[in-house]
């Protein structure tokens, strides 16, 4: 119980100490030349040798990028030349004369396009030209508890990882291996702490130190998933950029299920989320008891590892 209160305690100081920064914005670059920016609007004037991603903010690209340009909530305007693709999620695309995009252009919003602008690979618009959605009262409501829990993750994932270094760096290096048994863990545990939750939903502190929970255990997972995505293009990734890169495919993958199966097909929409939803939060508290027995048995998890890399 101690371990929990003090849990609840570090929770709410990482909220307090938020504020300040929705006011100024969050900057992370990585050796590698990615630049994340979130609360903030980014503009591109020298040329930047790796990604640009942008989270809650505009973002004008004006010199040459190396990697990706990803807007998340926010408008992207491009007059320059983007070796990568060029993202925007719920958000207006303006492609300038000088816009010269080596791969894909995908859009969720509006893109406007000049005459002069080049794309060499695809354009994708999903759902139109503009956000003009008919939705209903129940799915925007799920909707925003969508996007909050997302904003959630997000700025307590970037918090953690930044104070809790040595804790997410062992997590990054035993992040592969044994993935059934970390599913299985967390499982277990998920269905644990939910039947729990069951138990003590009268308290007050029960609802809260569970949605503290989920939102912890999700940061493994979508380190994870951002892992399994960017090994694609490249061995070696920041953290951040394999978390950033997680959470907004789960999100999207998430956001997809609700926009695509039909509003009135609401058993099916909430059994599909709840499945992904299940195994996101399984596999990320898998992850944590996994780090949780491999500090209280050091020996027999170096004898472990020697045995795998064997």
């Amino acid at each position: 119980m101690k371990k929990l209160t003090a849990l609840l305690i570090v929770f709410i100081l990482l909220m307090a100490a938020a504020t300040p920064v929705f006011a100024e914005g969050i900057r992370v670059s990585s050796e590698s030349g990615d630049r994340i920016q979130i609360f903030e609007d980014a503009e591109v004037t020298g040329p930047v040798q790796g990604n640009i991603i942008v989270v809650l903010g505009d973002v004008v690209v004006k010199d040459l990028v190396g990697g990706h340009v990803i807007t998340v909530f926010g408008d992207s305007e491009i007059d320059a030349e983007v070796a990568g693709q060029v993202v925007t999620v719920f958000g207006k695309m303006t492609l300038r004369d000088g816009a010269r995009i080596a791969k894909d252009v995908i859009s969720i919003g509006s893109v406007e396009r000049s005459g002069g602008a080049v794309i060499h690979g695809r354009e994708v618009r999903i759902l139109g030209e503009a956000m003009n959605l008919d939705i209903d009262a129940f799915l925007y409501l799920r909707l925003t508890l969508l996007v909050l829990f997302m904003l959630a993750v997000l700025l307590t994932g970037l918090l953690t990882i930044l104070i809790s270094k040595a804790k997410y760096s062992m997590i990054s290096k035993n992040l592969e291996k044994n993935p059934g048994r970390k599913l299985v863990l967390g499982t277990l545990s998920f269905i644990g702490a939910t039947s729990l939750l069951a138990i003590l939903l009268l308290t007050l502190i029960a609802p809260i130190l569970y949605i503290i929970l989920l939102i912890l255990s999700t940061i493994p997972a979508c380190i994870y998933i951002g892992r399994m995505i960017l090994k694609a293009f490249s061995q070696k990734n920041s953290i951040y950029i394999e978390f950033i890169t997680g959470l907004i495919t789960a999100t999207l993958v998430k956001l997809i299920v609700l926009l695509i199966i039909p509003q009135q097909n609401i058993l099916l929409a909430t059994i599909v989320t709840g499945l992904i939803n299940f195994i996101i939060y399984s596999f990320g508290m898998g992850i944590l008891m996994e780090l949780h027995y491999l500090r209280n048995n050091k020996p027999n998890a170096e004898k472990e590892t020697q045995t795998t890399e064997k």
